[in-house]
């Protein structure tokens, strides 16, 4: 019988912290197994809960011998330079507690990743590599096109076009915009900015560092930081308002462990911009031109069924 789980269970959400998500990449098959062990081993966790391998099949990693054993898996998995996935085998329309249709999983599966000059090393694998490319490239540049109404017309169309990812630059930004995952900032920082912009010790910075999009960029890049508000970088403002943020959720976590309750948030997102603020660049903003003498606001509303003045 096929175990599963929902997206909502404490099951998944304790594997989720493991995993930092729904999949995690390791090292070496070693590590993803340990990995996989602690999520086994969480107290609750099903058992009979499906766990396969590439080319490997079902693996059982309960005991304290992987089945079957690492020697015995393919030697793909041991490459040079190959990392292993982790990854949750995800499912729709089964049933939550309440009977209604929801997501969740059906097991795991672990599966080597090679890496790029290996793939480039191959004719045949240039060519998959560039059908990816091609293809997530594709998504990635008309996204801001399916989000235009057709009522909007043409130009309203053509206009969306002008910020189409143009460059590599572009492309690497929208598509780490997609992927970003904020619900940790997102859930504490309307709260954290009104502490701060109560307090008499910060509430000078409260009204200097704009929008919560323009302090996510100048936490994820000290050179966006410098160029739009270099008296707080220069103040390690944004550092230390992240660095506050990790500590909050960590304290949060351990709260809510010493009380049995249960915990989603995750900082480890925060810390990666950290780590990688000195070299992230965004690209610069496409301006966007147009002759305003075509504006009728009338028109547009009149597009959307709406009554203007």
């Amino acid at each position: 019988m096929t175990i599963t789980i929902t997206t909502t269970s404490d099951a998944y959400k304790a594997a989720r912290k493991i995993l930092n998500g729904h999949r995690k990449i390791f090292e070496s098959v070693g590590d993803a197994i340990k990995a996989l062990r602690n999520i086994y081993a969480i107290d609750g966790f099903p058992a009979g809960f499906d766990c396969v391998a590439a080319a490997v099949g079902s693996i059982d990693v309960s005991g304290d011998d992987t089945v079957p054993p690492l020697a015995d898996w393919p030697e793909a998995y041991r490459a040079d330079g190959v990392k292993v996935c982790v990854t949750f085998v995800g499912v729709r329309g089964i049933k939550g507690e309440d009977g209604k249709e929801t997501n969740g999983a059906r097991g795991f599966a672990v599966m080597p990743l090679h890496p790029l000059d290996a793939l480039q090393a191959d004719e045949a694998g240039l060519a998959w590599l560039w059908k990816v490319a091609e293809k997530e490239a594709s998504h990635v540049a008309l996204r801001g096109l399916r989000n235009v109404s057709v009522a909007l017309g043409s130009d309203a169309f053509a206009q969306a076009a002008m910020s189409m990812p143009v460059t590599v630059s572009d492309y690497v930004e929208e598509s780490d915009s997609e992927a970003m995952d904020t619900t940790a900032f997102d859930t504490l920082w309307k709260d954290f900015r009104k502490m701060l912009a109560e307090s008499p010790a910060t509430a000078a910075i409260a009204h200097r560092m704009g929008g919560k999009a323009e302090v996510l960029k100048s936490i994820r890049s000290k050179a966006y930081a410098l160029e739009n508000n270099e008296e707080l970088e220069k103040m390690n403002a944004f550092t230390w308002i992240a660095n506050t943020m990790v500590g909050l959720i960590e304290q949060l976590k351990q709260n809510a462990i010493e009380a049995g309750e249960d915990f989603d948030l995750d900082s480890d997102e925060i810390k990666g911009w950290l780590a990688t603020r000195d070299t992230k660049v965004f690209a610069a903003p496409k301006k966007l031109e147009g002759d305003l003498s075509t504006v009728d606001f009338a028109a547009f509303a009149s597009g959307l069924g709406v009554k203007g003045e």
